[in-house]
């Protein structure tokens, strides 16, 4: 992450008619490819600056999504529909044709909403991607505990819902559930990484809505319109999506591959960024100039 934070610069631009902050990692060379890194639910650039820090042959953008980071929210409900139309204006706001599009979780139906609304990408690589699949067991209760907590805290008095949304209880829970390293430091680092950046929400309702938009959709009903090569980067231990789901959305797909990382879950970007890295540059250089 010092990596990134060493070469980048922020920048504003207005989308849809509110203020956007993106980062822009320049390339080290000239001529490099443009790619555009769409965070997850509840999180900002700083999740994916990881991935950044690697990717220096690169020119990177990674905007805050609306109503996260320090991006404003949208003006209309932040839904699925509506985050496609402003990832596909960001792109033609800050000049770029035909990127390559990452995207984290939330931020996978992201890009392949906008893909199949739209060609907007040349190649899209997905991490822990929402592929669908049966969340069972204590995924599968934690999730429909978390939806019940959420409607109610945006229902609340905005200073109270902030309140229950920020409790260090609830953060620091979602982050030991989903780190799957047994690593001390590691895991001390991630909790510290969630404590500074997954607060960074607009409000209440944002996270409602955009929870809603997270939890009731899949990658599935885009699958016909996505032609562009595609990475899928699964998780062996990902309580969100299983691999086998992502392996049958693979199978779908006429022009993706799949790579799976072993001993981690739904934290591919601070567990194994890395390898990660490793997997999205062999891709894109794999991709025809």
């Amino acid at each position: 992450m010092e990596r990134a934070q060493a070469r980048t610069q922020k920048k504003s631009i207005l989308v849809n008619g509110v203020r956007c902050d993106y980062w822009f990692y320049p390339a080290k060379r000239a001529n490099a490819k443009n790619l555009v890194v769409v965070h997850g639910y509840r999180g900002d650039h700083h999740g994916l600056e990881s991935f950044a820090g690697g990717l220096e042959e690169f020119n990177v953008y990674s905007p805050d999504i609306p109503g996260f980071g320090s991006s404003q929210p949208l003006e209309v409900e932040h839904n699925l529909e509506n985050y496609v139309d402003w990832l596909i204006n960001f792109t033609n706001a800050v000049g770029l044709v035909r990127p390559v599009a990452i995207g984290h979780s939330f931020g996978t139906l992201l890009v392949c909403g906008a893909e199949s609304k739209k060609p907007t990408f040349e190649a899209i690589v997905c991490i822990n991607p929402v592929a669908g699949g049966v969340t069972k067991g204590l995924s599968r209760f934690l999730m429909q505990f978390v939806k019940g907590y959420y409607w109610l805290a945006h229902k609340m008095p905005e200073a109270f819902g902030l309140m229950m949304l920020k409790t260090p209880l609830l953060v620091d829970s979602m982050s030991a559930y989903t780190t799957k390293s047994r690593d001390k430091a590691l895991r001390y680092w991630i909790k510290k990484q969630h404590q500074m950046h997954f607060n960074s929400f607009a409000n209440s309702h944002v996270v409602w809505e955009s929870y809603v938009a997270s939890v009731s959709h899949t990658l599935q009903p885009f699958v016909g319109n996505l032609k562009c090569p595609m990475l899928l980067v699964a998780a062996e231990k990902d309580e969100v999506t299983p691999v086998s789901a992502v392996i049958k959305l693979a199978d779908r797909l006429p022009n993706a591959r799949m790579y799976q990382i072993n001993n981690c879950g739904h934290l591919v970007h601070y567990e194994a960024a890395e390898e990660t890295v490793e997997q999205i540059i062999a891709f894109v250089n794999d991709l025809k100039s």
